[in-house]
């Protein structure tokens, strides 16, 4: 799995003006060996070089590519099958109205056929969630999180505006524009489609990610992206994956069993060690003895807020409207004099403005040296 985009998938072709002409099948490629060779994909609004290979998905690969005569770079998305390709331009083109950077969704510039492989040129975004928040040693500070979740849930409100699912939200699907104003993007849109053409019983998302009424052959809609992003946050609130079930029914019976006093309250049994429940009070005390700033309330709300969005019944599942307003990311619960020093450095995120470190813990390495950690789990 590539660390950069993987969620895309690009591959190298035969050059327009420099022949790799041995190799006529995509998948054949040796990235090793070719690498170094300049290989051009013209397309209708320039040549693009590519430099080198970020990632690898179902249908092909994705390349980092400068344009002729140009200091710019780009990702270009290039498919094996032009049929998936094709696809994935459509659904580009359903959400080509909504400006891309006010909601968060990666940028397309072009599309063209070459060599009977589909190219999609997209703007270069270089580090993913699952690289650079996976850390269960160094957890993301919940200021951090808000900013994330408020811009993801402005992705999920457009897409739900124009009826689209995205139906592949996942932390490799979500990736940094630019780490120094917390700018986040969804990428991917391979497997998105208009929510009413989504038929019952369809299998999508990947198993961590993977909403109940999917496993279950329930109708379906857009909340399952809703779930699935319920979950990116969850998991960079811990640290980890909240499910890790090899079957559905282990899942399911996870995500029923949400917290330890609803599975003593349920079953009549204590929770001992290895029961799949999430204990978000343990995670709430490994973040207060991690970071000085923090506020009890203002975790009570995120985690309110989480509950709604990993809401079993998606009927109930809380809209991305709805998420916009809630107090978590309207910081509502934060006003008054007791709470007022913390607030300012809540603030001081949202308005992309960082607070430095010593507002959010003195005694912590740097928020963006936590970004920059990898570690793949």
């Amino acid at each position: 799995k590539g660390s950069v985009q993987s969620g895309l998938g690009g591959s190298r072709r035969k050059g327009a003006s420099v022949a790799v002409s041995t190799m006529t099948e995509v998948g054949s490629w040796n990235l090793k060996n070719h690498l170094s060779r300049m290989v051009e994909l013209v397309g209708s609004k320039g040549v693009y070089i590519v430099k080198e290979f970020l990632g690898e998905g179902g249908f092909g690969k994705v390349a980092k590519c400068s344009k002729l005569w140009s200091l710019e770079y780009y990702a270009v998305k290039i498919m094996k099958i032009s049929r998936e390709g094709q696809k994935e331009f459509e659904t580009m083109k359903l959400i080509q109205d909504l400006d891309p950077d006010e909601n968060h969704l990666i940028k397309m510039y072009e599309c063209f056929t070459y060599r009977k492989m589909t190219c999609i040129v997209y703007e270069l975004l270089e580090v993913n969630f699952h690289d650079s928040l996976m850390n269960e040693q160094q957890l993301v500070p919940l200021c951090y999180i808000r900013v994330i979740a408020q811009q993801l849930l402005k992705a999920l409100k457009a897409l739900k505006s124009i009826g689209v699912a995205h139906c592949d939200i996942k932390l490799d699907n979500i990736m940094f524009k630019d780490l120094d104003d917390m700018n986040v993007k969804l990428i991917d849109f391979g497997l998105a489609v208009e929510t009413n053409e989504i038929l019952t019983g369809t299998k999508m998302q990947v198993t961590q990610f993977r909403a109940p009424e999917v496993i279950l052959g329930l109708p379906l809609d857009e909340s399952v992206d809703m779930w699935a992003l319920g979950m990116v946050l969850a998991c960079v609130y811990c640290g980890y994956y909240l499910f890790l079930s090899s079957t559905e029914y282990e899942t399911i019976r996870a995500m029923v069993l949400c917290t330890p006093e609803e599975y003593t309250e349920i079953t009549g049994n204590r929770v001992r060690y290895m029961n799949p429940v999430i204990d978000f009070d343990a995670m709430t005390d490994k973040h207060r003895n991690m970071y000085e700033m923090h506020d009890d309330d203002d975790h009570k709300a995120f985690i309110d807020l989480l509950k709604r969005m990993l809401e079993v019944n998606p009927q109930r599942r809380i809209t991305p409207s709805q998420a916009l307003e809630h107090d978590f990311i309207t910081m509502k619960h934060l006003a008054g004099k007791s709470k007022a020093a913390y607030a300012a450095g809540c603030e001081g995120v949202m308005g992309k403005t960082p607070p430095s470190d010593a507002q959010v813990n003195p005694s912590a390495p740097s928020i963006f040296f936590i970004f920059m950690t990898v570690k793949i789990l």
